[in-house]
């Protein structure tokens, strides 16, 4: 798949992650773009709203509103046994997005297993057409693998930096967060 058509796709589930709970009154958080990232510092938002750690190579980024959807009926798709999202920024100019997901086109919701495919990645929401950011770990277990015990999310994982033509780098990165009260099961 074309990167700008992957972006696409994962930015339109996210979109339809956060509209689905726009309905339901005990589902609505605050939203926003409270958390920083990149050069430091953190937002501030109440602690019901999640939060999340991404750390790649040598630079951090922070997210206090971090929200997830469980299952092929939350995620409002027959692929995401598991989706998140999170948004930020990297610098005062520049928006970010973190997602994290777990695929699963076996029809059961699993979220690990042979043919269970992870994906975290950080791209830069602002300026498409010359993004500041952008990283990714895509693929399974081997590459990068996300592990879910309750509403705390850990992944570790090699990224690529898409921003540069390099093969892929490898460079070791994790998340860690935990699901805010916005999210669905």
């Amino acid at each position: 798949m074309a990167e700008t058509s992957k972006i696409a796709c994962l930015l339109a589930l996210s979109a339809l992650m956060i509209v689905g709970c726009d309905d339901d009154p005990e589902m609505m958080g605050t939203g926003g773009m409270t958390a920083t990232g990149g050069s430091g510092g953190t937002g501030a938002a109440p602690a019901d709203n999640g939060s999340a750690t991404l750390t790649i190579g040598g630079q951090t980024w922070e997210f206090s509103d971090f929200r997830c959807a469980f299952g092929y009926e939350a995620t409002q798709t027959e692929v995401y046994s598991f989706s998140s999202t999170a948004f930020g920024e990297d610098s005062p100019t520049t928006q970010v997005q973190l997602l994290a997901d777990i695929m699963d086109a076996s029809g059961q919701e699993r979220l690990a297993g042979a043919g269970v495919l992870y994906s975290v990645t950080l791209d830069d929401i602002t300026n498409f057409d010359t993004p500041a950011v952008g990283w990714e770990a895509f693929g399974p277990a081997d590459i990068i693998e996300i592990t879910i015990d309750g509403d705390t999310v850990t992944a570790e994982g090699v990224f690529d930096d898409l921003l540069t033509d390099e093969v892929f780098e490898e460079v070791p990165g994790t998340l860690t967060a935990t699901c805010g009260a916005q999210s669905i099961r």
